[in-house]
Protein backbone atom coordinates (compact mmCIF):
# COMPACT_ATOMS: atom_id res chain seq x y z
CA UNK A 1 0.00 0.00 0.00
CA UNK A 2 1.45 3.37 -0.99
CA UNK A 3 2.69 6.00 1.31
CA UNK A 4 -0.93 8.65 -0.05
CA UNK A 5 -2.92 5.70 0.38
CA UNK A 6 -2.24 5.57 4.12
CA UNK A 7 -2.68 9.03 4.36
CA UNK A 8 -6.04 10.38 5.27
CA UNK A 9 -7.76 13.52 3.90
CA UNK A 10 -6.45 15.76 7.34
CA UNK A 11 -2.89 14.36 7.06
CA UNK A 12 -2.22 15.38 3.99
CA UNK A 13 -4.06 18.77 5.01
CA UNK A 14 -1.41 19.04 7.67
CA UNK A 15 1.44 18.34 5.57
CA UNK A 16 0.45 20.89 2.77
CA UNK A 17 -0.29 23.55 6.34
CA UNK A 18 3.14 23.01 7.47
CA UNK A 19 4.64 23.35 4.18
CA UNK A 20 3.33 26.38 3.10
CA UNK A 21 4.26 27.72 6.75
CA UNK A 22 7.96 26.64 6.63
CA UNK A 23 7.75 28.06 2.95
CA UNK A 24 6.51 31.79 4.19
CA UNK A 25 8.56 31.59 7.51
CA UNK A 26 12.06 31.11 4.91
CA UNK A 27 10.74 33.96 2.61
CA UNK A 28 10.13 36.10 5.43
CA UNK A 29 14.28 34.80 7.00
CA UNK A 30 15.24 35.77 3.66
CA UNK A 31 13.94 39.42 3.55
CA UNK A 32 15.20 39.94 6.99
CA UNK A 33 18.90 39.47 6.06
CA UNK A 34 17.99 40.95 2.57
CA UNK A 35 16.57 43.86 3.48
CA UNK A 36 19.76 45.64 5.09
CA UNK A 37 22.36 45.92 2.38
CA UNK A 38 23.61 48.79 0.82
CA UNK A 39 22.40 51.53 -1.03
CA UNK A 40 21.87 49.66 -4.15
CA UNK A 41 17.67 49.88 -3.70
CA UNK A 42 17.80 53.29 -2.97
CA UNK A 43 15.99 54.36 -5.85
CA UNK A 44 13.23 51.91 -5.96
CA UNK A 45 12.44 52.38 -2.31
CA UNK A 46 12.27 56.28 -3.08
CA UNK A 47 9.67 55.65 -5.96
CA UNK A 48 7.42 52.85 -3.66
CA UNK A 49 6.99 55.29 -1.06
CA UNK A 50 6.34 58.15 -3.62
CA UNK A 51 3.42 56.51 -4.48
CA UNK A 52 2.26 54.64 -1.78
CA UNK A 53 -0.42 57.28 -0.47
CA UNK A 54 -1.68 56.65 -3.75
CA UNK A 55 -2.03 52.56 -3.59
CA UNK A 56 -3.54 53.22 0.22
CA UNK A 57 -6.19 55.05 -0.87
CA UNK A 58 -7.00 53.17 -4.36
CA UNK A 59 -7.17 50.17 -1.92
CA UNK A 60 -9.80 51.92 0.24
CA UNK A 61 -11.53 53.45 -2.48
CA UNK A 62 -11.64 49.49 -3.62
CA UNK A 63 -12.45 48.45 -0.67
CA UNK A 64 -15.33 50.59 0.16
CA UNK A 65 -17.03 49.75 -3.07
CA UNK A 66 -16.62 46.21 -2.94
CA UNK A 67 -18.70 46.29 0.82
CA UNK A 68 -21.43 48.02 -0.92
CA UNK A 69 -21.75 45.55 -3.41
CA UNK A 70 -21.61 42.33 -0.94
CA UNK A 71 -24.21 44.59 1.12
CA UNK A 72 -26.78 44.88 -1.82
CA UNK A 73 -26.61 41.46 -2.76
CA UNK A 74 -27.71 40.57 0.88
CA UNK A 75 -30.08 37.82 0.85
CA UNK A 76 -32.74 39.98 3.44
CA UNK A 77 -35.55 41.08 1.61
CA UNK A 78 -35.99 44.74 1.46
CA UNK A 79 -39.19 45.64 3.58
CA UNK A 80 -40.68 48.59 4.07
CA UNK A 81 -44.13 49.66 4.99
CA UNK A 82 -46.80 49.55 7.74
CA UNK A 83 -46.82 46.18 9.31
CA UNK A 84 -50.04 44.23 8.63
CA UNK A 85 -50.39 42.21 11.69
CA UNK A 86 -48.12 42.44 15.18
CA UNK A 87 -47.50 38.99 17.16
CA UNK A 88 -46.28 39.50 20.57
CA UNK A 89 -43.92 36.33 21.34
CA UNK A 90 -42.79 34.83 24.98
CA UNK A 91 -40.29 32.09 25.20
CA UNK A 92 -40.46 30.15 28.69
CA UNK A 93 -38.97 27.04 29.02
CA UNK A 94 -40.18 24.91 27.39
CA UNK A 95 -43.09 26.82 25.58
CA UNK A 96 -43.98 29.46 23.25
CA UNK A 97 -47.02 32.17 24.31
CA UNK A 98 -47.72 33.71 21.39
CA UNK A 99 -51.05 36.32 20.82
CA UNK A 100 -51.76 38.43 17.87
CA UNK A 101 -51.70 42.01 18.25
CA UNK A 102 -49.24 44.49 20.60
CA UNK A 103 -48.97 43.43 24.22
CA UNK A 104 -48.22 46.21 26.36
CA UNK A 105 -46.38 43.53 29.02
CA UNK A 106 -45.24 40.61 27.35
CA UNK A 107 -43.70 39.42 30.82
CA UNK A 108 -47.78 38.96 31.90
CA UNK A 109 -48.54 37.24 28.49
CA UNK A 110 -50.98 34.10 28.75
CA UNK A 111 -50.99 33.44 25.10
CA UNK A 112 -50.61 30.02 23.17
CA UNK A 113 -47.93 27.93 21.23
CA UNK A 114 -49.82 28.17 18.37
CA UNK A 115 -51.66 30.88 16.13
CA UNK A 116 -52.86 31.62 12.72
CA UNK A 117 -51.80 34.63 10.44
CA UNK A 118 -52.57 35.87 6.79
CA UNK A 119 -50.45 34.59 3.82
CA UNK A 120 -49.09 37.76 1.51
CA UNK A 121 -49.24 40.07 4.81
CA UNK A 122 -45.94 41.54 7.05
CA UNK A 123 -46.39 40.38 10.14
CA UNK A 124 -43.97 41.49 12.83
CA UNK A 125 -43.08 38.88 15.42
CA UNK A 126 -41.73 41.36 18.78
CA UNK A 127 -39.75 38.63 20.63
CA UNK A 128 -38.81 38.63 24.45
CA UNK A 129 -37.87 35.29 26.74
CA UNK A 130 -39.46 35.13 30.04
CA UNK A 131 -36.45 33.06 31.82
CA UNK A 132 -33.63 32.33 29.85
CA UNK A 133 -32.30 33.02 26.14
CA UNK A 134 -34.33 31.11 23.47
CA UNK A 135 -34.29 31.40 19.83
CA UNK A 136 -37.08 31.29 18.03
CA UNK A 137 -36.93 29.89 14.75
CA UNK A 138 -39.60 29.07 12.00
CA UNK A 139 -39.48 26.32 10.03
CA UNK A 140 -41.75 25.48 6.58
CA UNK A 141 -43.79 22.28 5.82
CA UNK A 142 -40.33 21.00 4.32
CA UNK A 143 -38.38 21.60 7.49
CA UNK A 144 -36.51 24.53 6.19
CA UNK A 145 -35.54 27.17 8.90
CA UNK A 146 -36.63 30.56 7.24
CA UNK A 147 -36.64 33.12 9.43
CA UNK A 148 -35.16 33.11 13.15
CA UNK A 149 -34.20 35.97 15.75
CA UNK A 150 -33.07 35.46 19.75
CA UNK A 151 -35.64 35.66 22.29
CA UNK A 152 -33.52 37.27 24.96
CA UNK A 153 -34.79 37.92 28.82
CA UNK A 154 -35.86 41.77 29.34
CA UNK A 155 -34.87 42.60 26.12
CA UNK A 156 -37.69 42.67 22.81
CA UNK A 157 -36.30 41.67 19.39
CA UNK A 158 -38.69 42.54 16.78
CA UNK A 159 -39.03 40.21 13.68
CA UNK A 160 -40.69 41.41 10.06
CA UNK A 161 -41.34 37.98 7.91
CA UNK A 162 -44.36 37.93 4.88
CA UNK A 163 -45.44 34.24 4.52
CA UNK A 164 -45.59 33.72 1.11
CA UNK A 165 -47.33 30.23 1.10
CA UNK A 166 -50.40 29.08 3.22
CA UNK A 167 -49.39 26.11 5.03
CA UNK A 168 -48.50 25.25 8.88
CA UNK A 169 -45.38 26.53 9.97
CA UNK A 170 -43.50 25.14 12.84
CA UNK A 171 -41.58 27.09 15.47
CA UNK A 172 -38.74 25.66 17.34
CA UNK A 173 -35.94 26.96 19.80
CA UNK A 174 -32.51 26.49 18.04
CA UNK A 175 -30.79 27.68 21.81
CA UNK A 176 -30.01 25.23 24.42
CA UNK A 177 -32.28 26.02 26.90
CA UNK A 178 -32.88 22.88 29.26
CA UNK A 179 -33.76 19.11 29.45
CA UNK A 180 -37.13 19.94 27.61
CA UNK A 181 -35.38 21.57 24.51
CA UNK A 182 -36.38 19.34 22.01
CA UNK A 183 -39.72 19.51 22.99
CA UNK A 184 -40.31 23.48 23.30
CA UNK A 185 -42.34 23.89 19.91
CA UNK A 186 -44.93 26.03 18.82
CA UNK A 187 -47.19 26.45 15.55
CA UNK A 188 -47.92 29.03 13.07
CA UNK A 189 -51.06 28.61 11.02
CA UNK A 190 -50.77 30.79 7.64
CA UNK A 191 -54.12 30.92 6.04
Amino acid sequence: MSLMAKLVLQDIAGIITLGGALLVGAVIIFLIFNSNKGDENKQAKKKFFKSKDGYFWGTVLLLIAILFVALSLLPYPHQQGATDEVVTVVGVQWDWFMIVGANENPDKLLGKNEISVPVNKKIKFIVTSGDVTHSFSIYNQSGVLVTQVQAMPQYKNELEYVFTKKGKYTILCLEYCGLAHPFMTGTVHVN
